[in-house]
């Protein structure tokens, strides 16, 4: 009796790995994917929702700046994109400013994720 209890437990133990594999590649998957639409379709679409973003990126194109390494103070066009920026910041206060609606969703958002995160990604 001992033995066939060990082995059932031997077997759900095996089923249980498998089982938390694919789970994890399903995440990884799933992840790389909510990645790939941020950067297609969200990531544009916020870009003409944030107050000053479409200067930067105007910029940016503009003065052939490479946008990877547009914060690293080697870049010399990062001085220039740098004082467009403190510009556009100084040029006035948006129309939603302060704790809109949108920006607390957006922190919900976050906290959500990070909930997710915590709760379903393997240890």
């Amino acid at each position: 009796m001992q033995m066939s209890k060990s082995s059932s437990d031997q077997q759900a133990a095996k089923e249980e790995k498998a089982t938390s594999k694919v789970r994890g590649w399903l995440i990884l998957l799933s992840t790389l994917v909510f990645l790939w639409i941020f950067g297609v379709a969200i990531g544009p679409w916020l870009q003409h929702h944030i107050y000053g973003m479409d200067q930067i990126v105007q910029v940016i194109e503009e003065q052939n700046i490479d946008a990877g390494a547009y914060f690293y103070t080697e870049i010399e066009g990062s001085y220039a994109g740098g004082s467009y920026l403190r510009q556009a910041l100084k040029t006035g206060i948006p129309e939603e400013f302060g704790l809109t609606w949108p920006f607390i969703s957006g922190i919900l958002l976050c906290l959500f994720l990070l909930f997710l995160g915590w709760k379903y990604l393997p240890e």
